[in-house]
């Protein structure tokens, strides 16, 4: 099977294609390079803390998000985009620098922790706007599919860069990796503009450098009025609630295997491998076809429904081998369909909602569902319920989810139609 039998790309879209694919990679090995080391310094901190860790990255998320509105407001696509990866490059210089004094690595842990758990949803969020911004909708059933596979072979290449050098570079090495690989996504999110009108078959994408206007705090009022918004940030909050259960009972069970922070930064390099390992497996050969017969309703119902059957099976068989199982198959389908599948439901919504309302959901809403998932599973272990019962009430909420995800798809059908 050719690459054209694969993914049916046009000549015209062949260079922005292209540029998508390697500035997701260097987006993703990036974040894969420092994801390792993030959820150390996190076990280490304690995982009965995340309740207060995920508070403070919401409350900077607060903060973070006018900001971001302000830029998209002010500022032409051809500028704010690259704008935000400067931004973060300019912290990991200083993590870099800031790592070499010993006595400030306890009380920069938790401080890189929040920090990295804001930027990869914004760089990563900015990423996807951009891309359902150049792209229609048809087009995104034909590409987004090979365009995350760019993301699945940067986080698979992130997690093996981490696994081999991490012994010989150590940390500040790490972050001077990371470093040119956001870099090199920068550059090709600067590129990818030149290409962007010839590939696109919007009937205005000539159009689409131009300022989007409005005001900061206009995601706010964006998922207050807009229904279809509204269904996307309950969503959020839902697939966090489930898969932060899921998240926090493998931390704690990480804790108790391993005794030092390599060890454990080396079994979460080898969870993110397995993890985009699959989700590329998944985005080459199935994504395009499963996009193009059975519709976006029915995709997104696929990784609740797979977090669902998980946390069944483990109110009868909580092993820890079935926790690291059942978090390489839910991420690794929401990788490679469920992202790209909500990714494509902006396509049919306006640019305002693309930038603002899908920044303010994969941003704020995200971290909201973060909160709300650590401080229930922190209320409900205290108030004396079991792992059991909290395996019980994953069930519950992934069931919810998938119906959610379903009405959301059969919207964006209704609209592309």
């Amino acid at each position: 099977m050719s690459f054209r039998d694969l993914f049916a790309i046009d000549r015209h879209e062949r260079a922005a294609l292209a540029i998508a694919f390697l500035y997701f990679f260097g987006l993703l090995t990036s974040y894969y390079m420092l994801r390792s080391v993030r959820e150390a310094m996190g076990v280490r901190h304690g995982p009965e803390n995340y309740s207060w860790l995920y508070t403070t990255i919401f409350v900077c998320m607060v903060i973070a998000q006018p900001l971001y509105g302000a830029l998209v407001a002010r500022f032409a696509r051809r500028v704010f985009v690259p704008l935000v990866y400067v931004f973060f490059l300019v912290f990991i210089i200083a993590f870099f620098f800031t790592w070499q004094i010993e006595s400030a690595r306890d009380a920069m842990a938790p401080v890189f922790y929040v920090w990295l758990s804001i930027a990869n949803l914004f760089t990563v969020s900015v990423f996807w706007s951009y891309m359902t911004d150049i792209f229609s909708s048809d087009q995104a059933k034909r590409m987004f599919g090979f365009i995350a596979a760019g993301g699945s072979t940067g986080g698979l290449f992130g997690a093996l860069l981490t696994m081999l050098l991490a012994d010989r570079i150590d940390i500040d090495g790490i972050f001077a990796l990371s470093f040119v690989f956001l870099l090199m996504a920068t550059i090709c999110a600067a590129l990818l503009g030149r290409h962007a009108a010839a590939a696109s078959q919007r009937s205005d994408a000539a159009e689409m450098d131009a300022l989007i206007g409005g005001t900061s705090f206009a995601a706010f009022r964006l998922v207050v009025t807009r229904l279809p918004l509204r269904w996307l940030a309950l969503f959020m909050i839902l697939s966090g609630v489930g898969g932060g259960i899921l998240y926090t009972q493998q931390a704690f069970a990480v804790r108790e295997l391993f005794a030092s922070d390599g060890e454990r930064a080396a079994y979460f390099a080898q969870i993110d491998l397995l993890t985009n390992l699959l989700a590329l497996l998944l985005e080459i050969f199935v994504a395009r076809w499963l996009f193009l017969n059975i519709g976006t309703a029915r995709i997104l119902t696929l990784m609740p429904l797979m977090l669902m059957g998980g946390f069944a099976i483990l109110l009868t068989s909580p092993a820890v081998i079935l926790i690291a199982v059942f978090q390489v198959l839910s991420r690794g389908i929401r990788f490679a369909f469920g992202e790209t599948a909500l990714a494509s439901c902006y396509t049919t919504l306006s640019r305002e909602i693309r930038y603002k309302g899908k920044g303010f959901i994969d941003t704020f809403v995200y971290r909201l569902s973060d909160v709300v998932s650590q401080w229930s599973v922190r209320l409900l272990t205290q108030a004396g319920v079991t792992n059991t019962g909290l395996y019980l009430f994953g069930v519950c909420v992934a069931g919810c989810t998938a119906i959610i995800g379903y009405v959301i798809g059969r919207q964006h059908e209704k609209r592309q139609a």
